[in-house]
């Protein structure tokens, strides 16, 4: 090698260094902070369901997977490295407390969100059905989410409490709530333990006993421990997998970006990048109406159907799903580190301040879809008005967060 060919090869390595994330080993991960912000566009697409520009990310277009695997791995990957921090320095008599006053926060927000719900309904001039109803695109029928307005109050207490009522489209923080406060203090007393690989095999029991459980009613879970509302759609049986795996990453953090860097790791890197693409190409093979003009052919449709309804189902988490979810994240993180500068200056103000209010998002937007439906803007069914909503929503939650509008009251 030349020495203007040593000069330009350093140049470049002196390049990729400074456009990198530099790891200080705070708790604090800005990377992480910016995957969850990722989250609350294609979350605005699942929940605002009006066809926009929105939708050729939102809509399972990167690949089989959803706002929801997402959002619990990195809440669990957030509560391994926040609580482990604490268990290492002060033991687990000091983190059991924590837990305890971080689960009453999260279960009272849950409360008080159905019952203010609940208590709309009786507002004649308010359609909340948007939110106290689930209609089903596949059989056509619309469900009731709350109790009859009839019913008496201690009902809809008991309902409340036991989670069994609530709008739809607030239910995977119904079950990360309630796997806060049943499954968090049993991980980490087995990490205080040292039972780490008894803790995820124990997961994967778990896991696989549901996958396979016989369905009375096929695509409705088996099992729902709990009897809450969430586990029609997140059964906490298979959720608990991706929740306690991402509690373990981030409580080992630092030793599992250590593997990637070893042999094995870097070729399991470049695998997941070739995996994220292929599962791309896949996914534009999934025949909806709204992307017919632009969708992919070389699968048929029924060999794709055939693979999303037994590989990649959503409420039961098929292991396509977890694979897809897992490369995705993987690559994800990997792309922030190494061009970390470049894209923190292009999208850094905006997708890390929501990425680390997500929780309040999820809470305040429950009401941007009650409102917005009782406009006549979702009516008018046009692209561009569309594409207008979702942005005008997302810039207006972006500013709530930023003037932290009612952080004292709202879980962040």
């Amino acid at each position: 090698m030349s020495a203007s060919d040593a000069v330009a090869e350093e140049s470049v390595k002196t390049k990729a260094r400074s456009w990198s994330y530099l790891d200080t080993g705070a708790t604090r991960d800005l990377r992480l902070d910016f995957m969850r912000g990722i989250v609350i566009p294609l979350l605005f697409a699942s929940h605002f369901e009006y066809f926009s520009a929105l939708m050729y990310i939102g809509w399972e277009r990167i690949g089989i997977v959803s706002t929801a695997e997402i959002f619990v791995i990195l809440a669990g990957v957030v509560v391994g490295m926040v609580f482990g921090k604490r268990l290492r320095t002060d033991g687990l008599g000091a983190v059991m407390p924590a837990l305890l006053d971080r689960s009453v926060k999260l279960y009272m927000t849950n409360v008080v969100l159905i019952l203010i719900i609940a208590g709309i309904r009786f507002i004649p001039e308010i359609d909340s059905t948007i939110i106290t109803t689930y209609h089903s695109p596949y059989s056509g029928k619309t469900y009731p989410l709350f109790t009859s307005m009839d019913s008496s109050i201690f009902t809809l207490l008991h309902q409340t409490l036991l989670l069994r009522i609530g709008p739809h489209q607030f239910q995977i923080v119904g079950m990360y709530v309630v796997m806060f406060i049943l499954v968090t203090p049993f991980v980490f007393f087995m990490i205080s333990r040292k039972r780490v690989g008894v803790l995820l095999g124990l997961s994967w029991v778990i896991y696989f006993i549901n996958f396979g459980a016989p369905e009375s009613n096929p695509g409705s879970p088996a099992y729902r421990p709990t009897n809450a509302q969430f586990e029609y759609a997140f059964p906490i049986y298979a959720w608990q997998l991706i929740y306690v795996h991402g509690i373990a990453a981030g409580y080992y953090k630092k030793q599992v970006i250590e593997f990637f860097s070893t042999k094995l790791g870097k070729a399991l890197l470049y695998a997941s990048f070739l995996l994220t693409a292929a599962l791309i190409v896949l996914t534009w093979h999934n025949p909806l109406d709204e992307f017919e003009s632009v969708k992919l052919t070389w699968l048929s449709t029924d060999t794709f159907h055939w693979l999303n309804n037994n590989y990649f189902q959503k409420y039961k988490l098929g292991p396509g799903r977890l694979l897809n979810v897992t490369v995705v994240l993987i690559t994800m993180y990997a792309l922030l580190t190494r061009f970390w500068m470049p894209i923190n200056k292009a999208l850094g103000w905006f997708f890390i301040p929501l990425g680390q209010a997500s929780l309040y998002v999820f809470y305040v937007h429950i009401f941007f879809l009650l409102i917005l439906a009782n406009t006549p803007l979702p009516e008018m069914n046009d692209f561009w008005i569309n594409t207008g909503i979702h942005v005008g929503l997302l810039l207006a939650i972006w500013t709530m967060v930023k003037t932290r509008f009612m952080f004292k009251i709202i879980p962040n």
